[in-house]
């Protein structure tokens, strides 16, 4: 089978009569390798390459890209088509804007063809990808284009000099944000010298140093000392994952931490030289001692977190926890204490004893305070039978709904299988029906009762009465996500689209914060939409597609472009010519 018509053969005038198996996904791989047989004629494989590139489909382009598409992957079967430049520079500009140097080019297209082309990339002739970057990187006077550039290069092909070469040519520009260059660096150098030599540098300067180095100025940001944390946090990080073995490395961060022994940077600076030393006491001790020192809960946690991942169980770290948990007047940091504390040693009889203490009275009237003690519920033992009474005391008796909420979610999280937790999501679900705080506790209620039909029945009545497509919306996503094959029987079909439709049609041009959902609603009904409706969800939408109304509201138009491009990929060629025209 050599005629590459066999595959395609486009006939404007009787499309039942064309042959569009290029755009069967069975037959995709059949076609690319076509491309790979030698006993294929080179000529038959340009005519094909050629054929799908100018491919008009009279019907918004939409079938015009994923000829285009099939053309870009045959290119890694058949590298030496002359068109392959062609190809790849196209690709290019539909993914990365700063390869649109033409102002005829300019445009913001929609992200479904910016994600499909992108993936593309990866899948067609990837050397010629990979030669487009070198290029922009040596020609782009901008250096953000640089910057992005140069990061994308080098994921493309870890350890390009070029892409290495540009990163280090930022760092010395005066206006470039270090930190960020520093983060790009560390993706891209892997046991690369020049790279940790430079890191090296950055964190052996000293402040003022590091301040000149950039011409940083304090007028020019609210903080410049947030400023240099962020750049000494970045090139720790940095050497941490790209430094392993490096005796230099290891010298300079042991030599920083005893500089900066009693500054929060130490913390990363000790975990960095374990990562790239494992085994190293004095990264160790520092952990500990801060562990020892510290009154903020977060560096507390920090502290627990590394040594979690280096020393599991270091028996000094058991013994400052359990003095602290004794001595500290801090209720809360005491909780945390002894959250870590049976992270490190899960039986100590301090920790089990401390924690119930703390929880035995749930401060239902006091937003600020009941936060902070949300947050240790997140990390109680599932099925704590202390910590679950007093979540369900506050759901029952709470006046402040921001604190309900938050106690459901904890339930949710805690109180799997408990008879008493799913009797009182299941009642307050019967006395605060339609109200939308019903959806987070069916969620929680879902989570402690699988399968619970009072939880079922109370996301039926939210799809059957609710006018919020936001609100649907979620609903939909959850139950997409907990029954993907709807073995409940919940109508999430055309009812609920619909209202989706609707909502969106009916958006007239908003602030950008509340029109974005429309995107969120969009990927929504791609995943409840049925085969039999697509045509006429594309003969409703089509007209949106317009300039003008991209003009007026550009989300909606996203938000139309992403669903009749959901309704091409599942529809045939001449089925939806017919319904856009």
């Amino acid at each position: 089978m050599h005629d590459w018509q066999y595959f395609f053969n486009h006939d404007r005038s009787n499309l039942n009569q064309g042959s569009y198996r290029i755009f069967e996904p069975e037959w995709k791989a059949k076609i690319l390798h076509w491309f790979s047989q030698k006993d294929v004629d080179k000529e038959q494989k340009e005519d094909f390459i050629q054929a799908l590139i100018d491919f008009d489909d009279g019907c918004g382009d939409f079938y015009r890209y994923r000829a285009y598409f099939l053309a870009a992957e045959a290119l890694s079967q058949f590298p030496e088509c002359s068109l392959g430049d062609v190809i790849v520079e196209q690709l290019l500009k539909w993914s990365y804007a700063y390869f649109r140097q033409d102002k005829r080019d300019w445009q913001i297209l929609p992200k479904p063809l910016v994600k499909t082309a992108r993936k593309t990339l990866e899948l067609t002739d990837i050397k010629r990808v990979i030669a487009a970057f070198v290029h922009l990187v040596h020609t782009t006077e901008s250096l953000l284009i640089l910057r992005v550039a140069a990061e994308r290069l080098g994921k493309l092909d870890p350890g390009n000099k070029s892409a290495i070469a540009a990163l280090l040519l930022l760092m010395k520009q005066a206006k470039f944000i270090p930190w960020s260059g520093i983060c790009s660096l560390a993706k891209i150098g892997y046991n690369n010298e020049t790279v940790i030599s430079t890191l090296i540098q950055f964190i052996k300067m000293k402040p003022d140093e590091i301040i000149n180095y950039w011409l940083i100025k304090p007028d020019d940001i609210t903080n410049y000392w947030l400023t240099l944390e962020d750049i000494y946090q970045s090139a720790i990080t940095a050497l941490g994952n790209i430094a392993y073995g490096n005796r230099i490395a290891i010298a300079s961060l042991i030599d920083f931490i005893r500089r900066y022994k009693d500054d929060v940077i130490s913390l990363d600076a000790a975990k960095a030289l374990w990562d790239i030393d494992p085994g190293n006491a004095i990264a160790l001790n520092t952990l500990v001692q801060i562990l020892e020192t510290t009154e903020t809960p977060s560096l507390l946690d920090m502290s627990v977190a590394y040594l979690m991942a280096i020393d599991p169980g270091n028996k000094a770290a058991i013994t400052i926890l359990t003095v602290r948990i004794k001595t500290t007047e801090n209720e809360f940091f005491r909780c945390r204490a002894a959250l870590r504390l049976r992270e490190l040693d899960s039986g100590n009889r301090v920790a089990i004893t401390t924690l119930p203490l703390t929880l035995l009275t749930p401060v239902v009237e006091n937003k600020q305070t009941f936060c902070q003690t949300s947050q240790n519920f997140e990390e109680i033992p599932v099925g704590d039978e202390t910590a679950i009474a007093s979540l369900i005391q506050t759901i029952e008796t709470t006046l402040f709904k921001e604190i309900c909420f938050l106690a459901i979610i904890d339930l949710g999280k805690i109180a799997v299988g408990n008879p008493t937790a799913i009797a009182s999501l299941i009642k307050f679900l019967q006395i605060n029906q339609g109200d939308t705080i019903c959806f987070d506790a069916a969620q929680a209620l879902w989570q402690i009762d699988p399968g619970n039909a009072a939880a079922l029945k109370s996301l039926a009545y939210i799809l059957e009465t609710s006018a919020s497509a936001s609100l649907i919306n979620r609903v939909v996503t959850y139950l997409l996500k907990i029954d993907p094959e709807n073995k409940t029987g919940i109508a999430i079909g055309n009812k609920v689209a619909i209202t989706m439709l609707s909502q969106i049609l009916e958006t007239t041009q908003h602030q950008a914060s509340e029109d974005e959902y429309l995107l969120n609603i969009a990927e929504t009904l791609t995943n409840i939409l049925e085969s039999e409706h697509l045509p006429e969800v594309v003969i409703a939408l089509k007209d949106y597609l317009s300039e003008p109304y991209y003009k007026n509201t550009s989300y909606r138009y996203e938000a139309v472009f992403k669903i009749i491009w959901h309704c091409a990929e599942n529809m045939t060629y001449p089925d939806f010519y017919k319904v856009m025209n």
